[in-house]
């Protein structure tokens, strides 16, 4: 046999796979298969370039029993029998085969990998921990082993522990796109919002299409943009909620946070509801009697009566000015004589309510 033109070929294979041409590599093998219909391997390579293809599920199971047919002693094929039968929803025929290909080949930590990702699935974690520790004592850093870990100790809780696993996958795939994934999760868990923001951007850079990646940074984005809010920081706040509209367009929370933040960036809008916020304060104090409480409530009042008579103010200052500038008015003013208290009252009343308006929104402008 030719080893040389049969590590070609294989190779072939899998450079096409790692490329994301599988049904280039699917060719390959058909064209090795026509030529050696017997190959044991050429079938186990066939069945995966059709794993690798969505929708076709159900053709690669037949592909690999034709593969272990040919060669029972293949653990390959029965890793990859157990992978096509756990993403079929078969999960006790899958451990079933994964026994068998470990049975085959015991010190494999992508075999034990991937039972501890059969165990998590059928909710045993205690179990895929056992498989994970003697994963890792064969590889340390195998990346599935260390995933699953993290999976099984998150899922009895046990969270300081699965952040010490994180922090060895970061050690060894610090690249790693599900590394910043996790490292967020748990910055999120820890509530160190500004760091889950970090990992999670770098994990979507390095995977754009991992939706829970999107939906994770979504709610980061908006726990930041509500934190930003409660820090009168609108500025900010707009900012976040802006790129979580962009992760998650439509979204009902953001949209609604949006609109708010529209609204307040009206000045009479942002007095309006300070006012609001100040007088139900002084409300509170009124009810226990407060006499200071009753003061404020009247430096309050002023200013939004003010704030909706002037237009009515100026409105009759003009008829008024109108009706005094009027000929026969004027004329007979002149010929009336009015006394001191009709002369002085009008000015002295107009500059007590201006003095009183000045201090009113001098004190609500300090408020």
């Amino acid at each position: 046999m030719d080893h040389a033109a049969t590590d070609r070929w294989q190779n072939a294979v899998r450079h096409l796979l790692h490329i994301n041409r599988p049904e280039q590599a699917e060719q390959l093998v058909r064209r090795r298969l026509a030529h050696h219909p017997q190959e044991a391997y050429a079938h186990v390579l066939l069945a995966l370039t059709i794993l690798n293809q969505k929708g076709r599920l159900a053709e690669a199971i037949p592909v690999l029993q034709d593969a272990i047919a040919l060669n029972p002693q293949s653990s390959d094929a029965q890793y990859f029998n157990s992978v096509a039968l756990l993403r079929g929803g078969y999960s006790e025929e899958a451990l079933q085969a994964i026994d068998e290909a470990l049975r085959l080949h015991s010190w494999s930590a992508t075999y034990l990998g991937h039972k501890a990702v059969i165990l998590n699935t059928r909710d045993q974690p205690k179990k895929a921990l056992e498989a994970t520790t003697i994963g890792l004592q064969i590889h340390p850093g195998h990346d599935e082993c260390l995933y699953q870990r993290i999976l099984a100790l998150q899922k009895r809780r046990k969270y300081k522990k699965a952040t010490l696993v994180i922090a060895q996958l970061a050690y060894w795939h610090p690249d790693s796109a599900l590394t910043h994934f996790l490292l967020g999760e748990d910055a999120m868990r820890a509530q160190e919002l500004e760091k889950a923001e970090k990992h999670l951007r770098e994990a979507l850079r390095l995977h754009p299409t991992h939706t829970q990646t999107q939906r994770s940074l979504l709610h980061v984005k908006v726990q930041l943009g509500e934190q930003a809010y409660r820090q009168h920081q609108p500025m900010e706040a707009n900012q976040h909620f802006l790129e979580a509209w962009q992760l998650s367009p439509g979204n009902e929370a953001v949209r609604s946070n949006l609109e708010q933040l529209a609204k307040e960036s009206f000045w009479l809008k942002r007095q309006l509801l300070r006012l609001d916020a100040k007088s139900a304060s002084i409300h509170e104090q009124i009810a226990n009697h407060s006499n200071r409480a009753t003061f404020q409530l009247f430096f309050i009042l002023v200013p939004l009566v003010c704030l909706f008579c002037i237009p009515l103010i100026l409105l009759s200052c003009y008829a008024a000015v109108q009706w005094r500038w009027h000929p026969t008015v004027r004329m007979l003013n002149k010929s009336s004589r009015k006394s001191f208290t009709e002369r002085v009252l009008p000015i002295v009343a107009l500059g007590a309510t201006l003095i009183g308006l000045v201090v009113s929104i001098c004190y609500w402008m300090a408020v």
